[in-house]
């Protein structure tokens, strides 16, 4: 694979990738601090009346504002030990003012994809043509906000929207890089995670110092790569021991946030969160106040409420007030899967009769699981999707007193 990457230095003229086409997005403007854009993206050009939609960008500021995407152009090498040589041209990541291609941790980088519904996605970008062959590091995030259960996802390279896009071919210039590392090394070309802070061993990863709040190892899809196709192919780790399969923004449980740093751009850590049955189960403890440090519990702690959680908290910490450091919220990063890849450009980009071609699409498609009933805890609600009755949880907590 180094070889390959060597090798295409030199080969004719090749695409840049310059901007995000939004002639088939509504771009949101960026809105105050603290709330969020949603960059709508269609089926087809705007204005149309029948143009249908299927997904949007989330952006929020100050990380990131309108419209939801950029392409920076950073000059960088692929790190980690093992890893092919691979020099890249610059990222498609979140529009963040204030980061680029090579920021640190938690420094906002992944584009915030969220899909709505069960049709293609296409997201389109601009290129020129010039004498570098170029390979761009693809900061993702796919966000099940579809109302369902999902149990995979594609995302394809092409050309064109809705009912006119056609699937690039495998031996074209626009491909996805298999001389790209993706993280953890060993994972391949594409690789895909829920959020270390849930599901993660600490010792693998310098940017932690907390195993996952759930469980101390990865989990994510499994996936199947092409030159122009990356494909989930199951779940591997421990998310089903939890939850069923993928799920929407709209079923994931409430839990306690401790704001451990003070710091708002940074993650707070999850330390307890409601079961389907309605109890709590506290998986963290408080090491120090002060510090900002916590621990895994070695048996984990049932209460029956969210003031109870508090109070036990508040218990050991000598009957510290701690509820406005002791925050409820949904459990987001539940929908939120990470995913890693790179896109190639490698040669001139052109359509079936050799003639130019100015943009290429990104395609991202997922799909409802296929379960028909699945036991209900006691009044949790039903969602009625494509495939027949789809478990969700949703449960609202009553202002503490």
């Amino acid at each position: 694979m180094a070889g390959l990457a060597l090798s295409l230095a030199g080969t004719g003229h090749a695409a840049t990738i310059t901007g995000w086409n939004t002639g088939n997005v509504e771009v949101a403007p960026t809105p105050p601090d603290g709330e969020t854009g949603l960059s709508i993206v269609y089926d087809r050009a705007l204005p149309d009346a029948d143009a249908v939609t299927n997904g949007r960008i989330a952006f929020t500021p100050p990380e990131a504002e309108s419209p939801g995407i950029k392409i920076e152009e950073e000059t960088y090498d692929q790190s980690g030990g093992g890893a092919p040589a691979l020099t890249f041209s610059g990222c498609l990541m979140t529009s963040n003012p204030g980061a680029t291609c090579t920021s640190p941790f938690q420094s906002g980088k992944r584009i915030k994809q969220q899909m709505t519904g069960l049709g293609p996605v296409d997201l389109v970008f601009e290129v020129d043509n010039d004498d570098t062959n170029s390979t761009y590091q693809v900061f993702h995030r796919l966000i099940n906000d579809t109302n369902a259960l999902l149990d995979g996802f594609r995302i394809e390279l092409g050309y064109g929207i809705g009912d006119n896009f056609m699937k690039a071919s495998d031996d074209g210039a626009l491909k996805f890089s298999s001389s790209f590392a993706a993280q953890p090394l060993g994972s391949g070309s594409a690789s895909t995670q829920f959020p270390f802070g849930l599901f993660g061993d600490a010792d693998t990863n310098p940017n932690f110092t907390l195993d996952g709040f759930f469980a101390d190892a990865r989990t994510g899809f499994e996936t199947t790569f092409s030159a122009v196709e990356i494909a989930s192919d199951g779940i591997f780790g421990p998310y089903t021991d939890f939850f069923d399969t993928w799920l929407p923004g709209q079923a994931v449980p409430e839990g306690v946030f401790w704001d451990n740093d003070n710091d708002p751009g940074t993650d707070a850590l999850v330390m307890a969160w409601e079961r389907p049955d309605g109890t709590w189960e506290i998986r963290r403890e408080i090491l120090s106040l002060a510090d900002g440090t916590a621990a895994a519990l070695v048996t984990p702690v049932d209460l029956a409420s969210f003031d109870a959680v508090v109070d036990w908290f508040e218990d050991r910490e000598g009957g510290t007030d701690l509820m406005a450091v002791l925050l409820p919220g949904e459990i987001e990063d539940l929908a939120n899967l990470n995913v890693n890849f790179a896109i190639q450009l490698a040669g001139n980009l052109i359509d079936a009769e050799d003639n130019p071609l100015d943009t290429f699409t990104l395609r991202t498609t997922v799909f409802a699981a296929p379960i028909a009933a699945i036991p209900l805890p006691a009044g949790a609600p039903l969602l009625l999707g494509g495939l027949g009755m789809l478990w969700a949880l949703r449960r609202r907590r009553q202002p503490a007193a």
